[in-house]
């Protein structure tokens, strides 16, 4: 009874040996939770031993309360950057109202309809262009050629808007006059995306007419155009 008894104290104090000592051969820190009380009270916390046998206790409240000030401190130093970049833009000077506007009109993307279509290669792009320089304030630029009531000259490489477009030709159902019933018609749909880095704008416009009016709807797609530019964007471009 006695070995019994001593063999049953013996097992567990053996396998607790065995695992502190394979604890402190790992080389790591043991940590664990404890209730740390001081003269406020009770404080929870994370105990850590290191591998020379040193403790240290962190306060969990502690570390949660640099946490959350970190935070704080990034948030307030974006604030602060967005109130400087406004600053800036305000004391900017703008343009103004009877100042030049550059667009820079990107070769329009045709799908292969529309290719097929085209009679003469550009003419689609042509359209466009004399539809847009029809605005004394509209100046278009490619590269360092400016272009003006068909004549070119120099002009910023920079400009202030890009204009890119899209034209295709689709099937689309609409209502007949004579009959007021539903029915297919072959259209021509000019898409535009207009871009501005100051102020930042991103707008997009479209038209859709019958393909036998392709020029009548490349002027109210040029109009949309126009309006953006001009009403939008306008204002608050930097002046030259």
């Amino acid at each position: 009874m006695a070995r019994s008894r001593l063999k049953s104290v013996m097992i567990p104090g053996c396998l607790v040996m065995v695992c502190l000592a394979l604890a402190a051969c790992s080389g790591g820190p043991y940590t664990s939770k404890v209730n740390r009380i001081d003269g406020q009270g009770t404080k929870a916390g994370v105990q850590e031993t290191d591998q020379d046998g040193q403790t240290t206790i962190q306060n969990t409240l502690d570390s949660k309360t640099k946490r959350q000030g970190l935070g704080q401190h990034i948030t307030e130093q974006r604030r602060a950057k967005k109130v400087e970049q406004l600053e800036t833009l305000r004391s900017t000077p703008r343009r103004r109202p009877n100042d030049p506007i550059y667009v820079n009109l990107m070769p329009p993307v045709l799908d292969s309809k529309m290719q097929q279509a085209e009679k003469s290669k550009g003419a689609v792009e042509r359209q466009i262009r004399i539809d847009l320089t029809s605005d004394s304030i509209i100046k278009l630029v490619e590269g360092d050629r400016m272009f003006s009531g068909g004549t070119s000259r120099a002009a910023p490489s920079i400009a202030d808007v890009e204009v890119s477009p899209k034209v295709s030709i689709k099937d689309v159902y609409v209502l007949q006059s004579h009959t007021g019933k539903p029915g297919k018609m072959t259209a021509v749909v000019f898409e535009a995306t207009i871009t501005c880095q100051d102020p930042p704008v991103t707008s997009t416009v479209s038209e859709t007419g019958d393909m036998l009016q392709k020029v009548e709807t490349s002027k109210r797609f040029a109009r949309q155009i126009k309006q953006v530019i001009l009403e939008r964007i306008g204002p608050g471009i930097p002046a030259h």
